[in-house]
């Protein structure tokens, strides 16, 4: 580890950066990638990886990985295993390193540090410790399996002194970070509130100049698009429910446990020739889809910061959102208007904003100009002054 006041230039710090199991790609592995681009001299760790993920993602990168990684049918034990993430990231050593970075959604800031900086980027504290309502997966029905028993196991123990216990031991973990990052303000405030820690914002990378690049469109198309996993807790049976009751087209971009619960729910309202599903599409086709769309529908809850409706923005696209959550620091509806805001979980209140709804008061230069203020490069420069800084003052 460098003295004090050493490693002023960033490739000359010694960065390992901690992140949770590595099995798929998503918006937190993006957040990820640019935490490593941010530090040419960083190593990866994580409790467990897929080799082909890593090798296409993340190619030139050092990864270690602990003991978990020789464990069978991690894909199927999945939650299971996660009892033993906090043992996996306590096992890893950090003494050559001038700075741990860990990015959390679970069990990645039980780094044990052994007096080494440590700076967590917490995108959330774990919901299904302290947000049950918010859970993902809120049934043993979404589940098949043995992962149907282990969620049954995991229900009877919830509010009773083991789960308070795991909360304990979360809470300390995170207490005994050096500094925390939030990636928005309503995450700062779960962390006050369940951590009793102070934390500092700094938003999460948007690929806003590589979707600048895309071709722009000169007129919008006459159809809403709803983009993410379909899943019941996301809000698609409101964008359903209400376009089918405007006669508004409607795509939707995704897969997710209830796409066939709401294929039934298109056949029983009779509106296949409204809604369309597109299944799961790729980055071209996503970025097709958003650059014409009238409007981006959100209508999710509890969104921790959420990276889909900056992207619309960045293509000139206004989002109309449920109005909660990480949105409300994304998207502005006056000066300049790049979205509008629906205030109550009801398709009532999607009807009533959609059939208010005047695209000509969003300009897309408006939209994106909003998008640049989440782009890449403001993410890297704040992390990297913030690196320093931890490293000076400890």
């Amino acid at each position: 580890m460098k003295k004090k006041g050493q490693g002023d230039r960033v490739k000359d710090i010694k960065v390992a950066v901690v992140c949770e199991p590595l099995y798929k790609w998503g918006g937190a592995e993006l957040h990820l990638k640019y935490i490593l681009e941010a530090f040419p001299n960083s190593e990866l760790f994580t409790a467990y990886y897929d080799a082909e993920l890593v090798k296409k993602e993340f190619k030139g990168i050092k990864v270690h990985h602990s003991f978990m990684q020789y464990l069978p049918w991690k894909d199927k034990l999945r939650y299971l295993y996660l009892l033993l993430n906090p043992l996996a990231y306590k096992s890893f050593n950090f003494k050559d390193f001038d700075v741990i970075v860990s990015l959390s959604s679970h069990f990645a800031k039980f780094a044990h540090t052994d007096g080494v900086p440590h700076i967590d980027d917490c995108l959330t504290p774990p919901k299904f410790f302290w947000q049950k309502d918010d859970r993902t997966l809120k049934s043993k029905e979404q589940m098949s399996g043995i992962n149907k028993v282990l969620f049954s196991i995991y229900s009877f123990f919830m509010d009773t002194f083991l789960e308070r216990l795991w909360q304990k031991w979360d809470r300390n973990a995170a207490r005994k970070c050096t500094r925390i990052i939030a990636n928005s303000k309503v995450v700062k405030k779960r962390i006050k509130k369940f951590y009793g820690c102070d934390s500092d914002v700094i938003y999460p990378p948007v690929e806003v100049d590589k979707i600048l690049k895309h071709p722009k469109v000169n007129r919008k198309e006459n159809w809403y698009l709803y983009l993410g996993r379909v899943e019941r807790y996301k809000g698609v049976h409101l964008a359903i429910k209400a376009c089918d009751r405007l006669d508004l087209p409607l795509k939707i971009a995704g897969a997710g446990q209830d796409l066939e619960a709401m294929k039934e729910l298109v056949d029983k309202l009779g509106a296949k020739g409204i809604v369309k599903f597109l299944g799961f599409v790729s980055e071209e086709e996503k970025y097709d889809l958003m650059s014409k769309a009238r409007a981006l529908i959100l209508p999710i809850r509890g969104e921790d910061f959420g990276l889909v409706p900056v992207e619309a923005n960045a293509f000139g696209t206004p989002v109309i959102a449920y109005k909660d959550g990480g949105v409300m620091e994304t998207i502005s509806e006056e000066n300049p208007a790049t979205g509008v805001f629906f205030e109550e979980y009801t398709v009532d209140s999607l009807v009533k904003v959609l059939k208010n709804f005047k695209p000509e008061k969003y300009t897309q230069d408006n939209c994106r100009k909003q998008a640049q203020n989440f782009a890449s490069e403001i993410f890297v420069y704040k992390l990297q002054n913030y690196v320093r800084d931890t490293i000076q003052s400890s």
